[in-house]
């Protein structure tokens, strides 16, 4: 140790062993700041930190090298091989980009000090190959081995250190060991340099000469210094825009949470209004099945014994004029019926308790059966019915009864709804997708296009002077669409406003049984024959 500061105090001008320690501090300093960016950086980024760290390193131990070869002073007058000097530095960058992007990629710490140690070693000793001067060196074998064993250890000892410590601690502890390791290798290796004469030996290589190497050296100073500067303003630059991205961020989340309350605060208040609503319309369901049952009972005893005053069982009736009073009250009372009733499937769609009774059904015969129970309704209105070809549809898996009920519903009002002397058209076929569709087209008053939607609404009427001349309550459409829709299928309207309304049920593939079953079209034949009518296509018309 004592050798090594004489060294530098006898053979070294002072002023110039600072200016290489200062440059050595400023380059490891900034190396430590870049590899730790490195650190915490993923992708691209990290490899760009990685070479800026690998750059200034490099670049700062030639720096350093150099300026202190500068200090040292010869009795002999010294040049520099140009090539080795270059190779000097790319040994020195290269190894030093190799040791990081070990500790980087790889985790492996004291590899990675390692093989920056070597950078140090193995840039210092080339470098010395490149002095020329008229004589030779000798070396002490002990001092560079001393000089190799200070830089690998240092550098290995302080890339394991960097990485437990953080903060300010990081940084000192960092720039204090490698400033060690460099300089430690180099004056140790420059103890172990003895020049010896020999005026034999001139100068043979292609050299330059110590001041153009002060110029460059000094340059390259300049670089590591203004790099250091440059990273100095970016780190601050970065700093203040992250805190202004905190504080962004900070408002943001503050933002948030308060737009969170509020939205938890409306979500239960519409939960309670859902609640609410779900009791209300519950306890309408149970009122309305409550009253209709209530009513039915009286309901049928008026349709009963009109029925029985109309049939005369027991004895004539006095007056013509009764009997006519007396049809009247029936035809109302089985009106009222038909109200409740449809009042009744409604609550039962409410509450999810309305059942399908599913079984092969016959298209044809279910139409026919529509078609007689709306004939009086026609006849009265000289209103003509065309019933279109049947017997080739195939039976369809629903619930009859719920079948016929669509139909009643959208022929009664296809029939209520056509002026006299107008006419109704049903047909049904199978479509391309495999669907059964039923299309019922009239000739009646039609609905603009703006009011379809209200008027397949529970309860929605069109309050227009065409409409509200006729009686109705709105609640056989939507009905018949909710029937639909639990078979599975949908019901279409198309209407025009004084051209007419066409209404299509459409049930759905998976509902239409595969075959056409002859007996069902025989038992459709026996049908027609008994009520006088043929399943061909026919033309009926009532006046």
């Amino acid at each position: 140790m004592i050798t090594v500061l004489e060294c530098i105090t006898n053979e070294h001008n002072l002023w110039l062993v600072g200016l290489a320690a200062t440059v050595c501090l400023i380059a490891c300093f900034t190396s430590i700041d870049l590899f730790f960016r490195a650190w915490v950086a993923e992708g691209r980024p990290k490899f760009y930190w990685l070479l800026g760290t690998g750059l200034v390193a490099g670049a700062g131990i030639w720096a350093t090298h150099f300026i202190a070869m500068l200090a040292y002073q010869s009795a002999l007058p010294v040049a520099y091989d140009v090539p080795l000097t270059v190779l000097s530095v790319f040994i020195s960058v290269s190894l030093c980009t190799l040791g990081a992007g070990i500790a980087l990629y790889m985790n492996r710490l004291t590899l990675g000090g390692l093989t920056v140690g070597a950078a140090i070693g193995f840039m210092h000793f080339t470098g010395m190959s490149a002095l020329r001067l008229s004589g030779h060196i000798e070396w002490d074998g002990a001092y560079v081995a001393a000089s190799w064993i200070i830089g690998l250890a240092v550098m290995a000892l302080a890339f394991n250190l960097i990485r437990i410590l953080d903060g300010v601690s990081r940084h000192l502890v960092g720039t204090a060991l490698f400033t060690l390791a460099i300089c430690g290798l180099h004056f140790t290796g420059m103890t172990a340099v003895t020049l010896v004469p020999d005026p034999a030996m001139p100068f043979s290589y292609a050299t330059v000469d110590p001041k153009w190497l002060a110029v460059f050296t000094a340059m390259l100073s300049a670089m590591i210094l203004s790099t250091a500067f440059l990273m100095a303003v970016f780190d601050k630059h970065l700093a203040g825009r992250n805190a202004q991205e905190a504080e962004r961020m900070r408002r943001y989340a503050e933002e948030l949470e308060i737009t969170r309350d509020e939205l938890e605060a409306v979500r239960d208040n519409l939960l309670s209004a859902l609640e609410a609503a779900a009791a209300g319309s519950q306890a309408k369901s149970q009122f309305l099945a409550a009253i209709s049952h209530e009513l039915r009972t009286p309901l049928n005893a008026i349709i009963g014994f009109s029925e029985m005053m109309a049939h005369e069982h027991f004895g004539p009736l006095p007056n013509d004029h009764y009997r006519e009073y007396t049809g009247h009250i029936h035809e109302s009372g089985r009106h009222l019926l038909a109200l409740i009733n449809d009042i009744l499937d409604f609550s039962k769609l409410d509450a999810g308790r309305l059942e399908l009774e599913e079984a092969p059904l016959e298209v044809g015969m279910a139409i026919d059966a529509a078609h007689r129970m709306i004939s009086h309704l026609a006849e009265s209105g000289e209103i003509s019915v065309h019933v279109s070809e049947t017997a080739h549809l195939p039976l369809i898996d629903g619930d009859e009864r719920r079948v016929r009920q669509i139909l009643l519903n959208i022929l009664s009002n296809a029939v209520k709804f056509t002026p006299k002397g107008g006419s109704v058209a049903i047909s049904a076929q199978l479509r391309d997708t495999g669907e059964l569709s039923i299309d019922i087209r009239d000739t009646g008053i039609g609905i603009a296009r703006k009011d379809i939607a209200l008027a397949m609404e529970n309860f929605g009427q069109i309050d227009n002077s065409l409409h509200r001349q006729y009686e109705g309550t709105g609640l056989g459409l939507p009905l018949s669409r909710r029937l639909m829709e639990l078979h599975g299928g949908r019901l279409e309207l198309e209407s025009e406003v004084g051209v007419g309304t066409c209404v299509s049920l459409v049930f759905p593939a998976g509902r239409v049984l595969a075959a056409t079953i002859q007996a069902g079209m025989q038992t459709g034949t026996q049908a027609a024959t008994q009520t006088g009518t043929a399943q061909k296509e026919r033309k009926v018309t009532l006046i």
